[in-house]
């Protein structure tokens, strides 16, 4: 199955392009290499980061919908 892209982000790729292509024209080829390098630590970490939360919601709602229900006193 191919994945069509959005008109959106095929226009956001494009401004995003002409700043790739200013970067590539004053930075040398090893200093783009480590600022990519960092940037996709960065992206991983923040990506870890969001797992473990999401996971911790989860595990804690899990536990919420565990617990047997109240008991109501009859009248």
């Amino acid at each position: 199955m191919i994945h069509e892209t959005s008109p959106e982000y095929r226009k956001q790729l494009a401004v995003v392009d002409t700043y790739m292509t200013r970067l590539g024209k004053g930075s040398s080829a090893a200093f783009l290499d480590d600022f990519w390098s960092e940037l996709c630590k960065l992206s991983a970490i923040e990506s870890d980061e969001q797992f473990r939360s999401g996971l911790y919601l989860g595990s804690q709602l899990i536990l919420a919908l565990s617990q047997p229900p109240a008991r109501i006193p009859r009248p």
